[in-house]
């Protein structure tokens, strides 16, 4: 609602209020029919019941404000925030240095079977992936639409309460006109001391009490409305930007995590055929330096074995050494024999004289 800032001429206004009052109310000229209006039913309200004056001016933000409350509660809106926490908990867990394959098979064969199984687990990975990110986006355009309907019920709260807070602002009038007359009435009966008098003084005074204490919570009430106003906007922006921010990513973030995926599996699936290209080479050099190093051992013995004489001529000369060494032990043993035996005769012909001669000595007597 648009609030006129057009000058009121003191003559226009009704007695109790001034153009100062007005503006501050949130008043125009055009509302002073209506203050008029609510001015007659308050005079026509018994003291007792001033306290109530204004109650049901806020009923219809109650009601909405209820309603509201009760959506927000059953659709639980507050899953909209754990939302961005799950996909950054997604994209956390996409960690693609994690697959390698395991073989017992010599030289190419792990490589072999990293290829396979990291590529058959990168699919199966993204496969489970890319399932998640499907469903968290069409939660996310369940949430974008209840948010976008949230901002249209702001836009009636907003009404509502603008609505509210242009009724507070006529009833605060009619009270202050109210107070102004009830106040001119007292002034006229000051000084009668007649019963009716007296009475009607005490009622006017009652009622003065109720009605500026009633009036004064009817300007609280305007400004709790006042207040509520930007607060409903702010919200109404809030909910604009998680809208933005979810269309953001889902048109932007994810696909960009599909395009960066796709380009990572490729990568690792040409890494892999590097690493696999490079072991066979490898294997191939280191292969055929071992043949290279095993066919100069073969060369090599097989000439040496084939030039190689059928008796070394070290063995012949040790059979030389020891058959000349054997003769000439042989012939000093025979030498020493021959020695032995000739003493060995001397021995005996001195042993057989000695014999006879002490056979034919004479007995003794």
């Amino acid at each position: 609602m648009t609030e006129s800032t057009t000058p009121l001429a003191p003559t226009q206004l009704p007695p109790g209020l001034d153009e100062a009052t007005l503006q501050n109310l949130g008043l125009v000229p055009a509302d002073l029919q209506q203050v008029s209006t609510i001015h007659h039913a308050l005079a026509e309200l018994p003291a007792t019941e001033v306290q109530g004056f204004g109650r049901d001016v806020a009923a219809a933000t109650t009601k909405f404000s209820s309603d509201l409350l009760d959506q927000v509660r059953n659709r639980d809106l507050d899953a909209t925030g754990d939302k961005l926490g799950e996909v950054v908990r997604i994209a956390r867990n996409l960690n693609l240095h994690k697959f390698s394959g395991r073989s017992k098979l010599p030289v190419v064969g792990p490589l072999l079977d990293r290829m396979r199984d990291s590529k058959g687990e990168l699919v199966q990975k993204f496969s489970t992936t890319n399932e998640q990110i499907e469903h968290l986006m069409r939660d996310l355009t369940r949430q974008q639409d209840d948010l976008a309907k949230r901002v249209r019920d702001f836009d009636r709260m907003h009404d509502i309460v603008a609505a509210e807070r242009h009724q507070l602002g006529l009833h605060v009038a009619a009270g202050k006109m109210r107070l102004q007359a009830l106040g001119d009435e007292r002034a006229g009966l000051e000084g009668a001391e007649d019963p009716a008098s007296r009475t009607r003084r005490q009622q006017v005074d009652m009622a003065l009490r109720l009605l500026d204490k009633r009036v004064g919570d009817l300007l609280l009430m305007q400004h709790a409305a006042d207040q509520s106003l930007p607060m409903v906007r702010m919200i109404q922006a809030n909910a604009m930007q998680l809208i933005e921010k979810f269309t953001s990513v889902r048109d932007i973030t994810i696909p960009a995590w599909k395009r960066s995926f796709a380009i990572q599996l490729s990568l690792n699936e040409q890494k892999h055929a590097v690493e696999l290209a490079n072991a066979i080479d490898d294997a191939t050099n280191e292969l055929m330096r071992r043949n290279a190093d095993l066919l100069h051992e073969s060369s090599v013995a097989t000439a040496k074995a084939n030039q190689r004489g059928v008796i070394d001529m070290e063995t012949l000369q040790h059979v030389h050494d020891k058959l000349i060494q054997t003769v000439e032990d042989v012939r000093e043993i025979h030498r020493e024999g021959i020695e032995q035996r000739r003493q060995a005769e001397a021995d005996l012909a001195r042993m057989r004289e000695d014999v006879q001669k002490r056979l034919a000595a004479p007995t003794a007597t």
